[in-house]
């Protein structure tokens, strides 16, 4: 399973996986789509927070990236954007409307289309190494984007210029996502840090304590008090978003069988 996401009602949950995914309804879990047609992994999901679409991005190393629209009460196919980029799509993101999608991939490019037709809107560049995450602001006029060149950009959607550089991390940033209707974002790294930054400004918010691992995944809770990164080590730490302690540990228990190798 290389990408998850539950949509903002709680109804629906998708997986993906190598060249599907999956849609279970919740809380039964039980499958009810599994969406296919896909050329390789399938690395990126998103719902759109009115619920009633879920993007998909992924596609083969240095073939065209795969960027696809479903419905999932139908499971049907509402639109594919053909040549969004010319390699894997590693991050998707609707805007609050709905209205677009943000995409972000190895070709080092964030581009952004328009949901009901699939136009090309904008295309942002800067990074110097892949693009690993982007997310919208709820305002709809900036977006940030995470990079393997350890750096964070801010873009203004309306002008199409870089807004500025966040500079922090020593290592590739692999995720990241806003923290509700707020500018904060909160982002995860190879140096094996967990921050928070104002995108408005630049500025740090805060840093959580480092863990021992690269860490891979985030997410937040709409009103920011719950922050949970995940990352090599296979640990999942929540965290209080308002001053950064960590509350939990997460782990398998000790005599849950191991994953089967590949």
């Amino acid at each position: 399973v290389e990408s998850l996401a539950i949509s903002p009602d709680g109804k629906w949950l998708a997986s993906g996986s190598f060249q599907e995914v999956c849609l279970w309804e919740m809380p039964a879990g039980h499958l009810k789509h599994r969406l296919s047609g896909f050329a390789h992994n399938v690395v990126a999901l998103a719902f759109a927070p009115q619920g009633n679409l879920l993007a998909c991005g992924g596609g083969a190393p240095t073939e065209d990236g795969e960027l696809k629209i479903f419905d999932p009460v139908s499971g049907s196919l509402i639109r594919e954007i053909a040549h969004a980029h010319s390699d894997t799509v590693y991050g998707v993101s609707f805007s609050a409307d709905g209205s677009k999608l943000a995409s972000c991939g190895a070709d080092k490019f964030i581009k952004v289309h328009e949901v009901a037709t699939g136009r090309h809107l904008r295309s942002f560049e800067g990074h110097t190494h892949h693009v690993l995450d982007v997310g919208w602001k709820a305002d709809g006029k900036l977006l940030a984007s995470a990079g393997a060149d350890s750096t964070i950009k801010v873009w203004d959607f309306e002008t199409g210029e870089q807004r500025r550089t966040i500079n922090g991390h020593s290592r590739q940033v692999t995720r990241l996502v806003f923290v509700g209707n707020t500018p904060q974002i909160v982002t995860t790294s190879g140096d094996r840090t967990l921050r928070m930054w104002n995108v408005d400004n630049g500025g740090t918010v805060r840093q959580f304590g480092s863990v021992n691992d690269f860490l891979y995944a985030v997410h937040a809770s709409p009103d920011g008090k719950l922050i949970v990164a995940g990352g090599q080590d296979g640990i999942a730490r929540l965290y209080d978003g308002t001053n950064g302690k960590l509350l939990r540990e997460l782990t398998l228990p000790k005599d849950h069988p191991p994953a089967p190798k590949k």
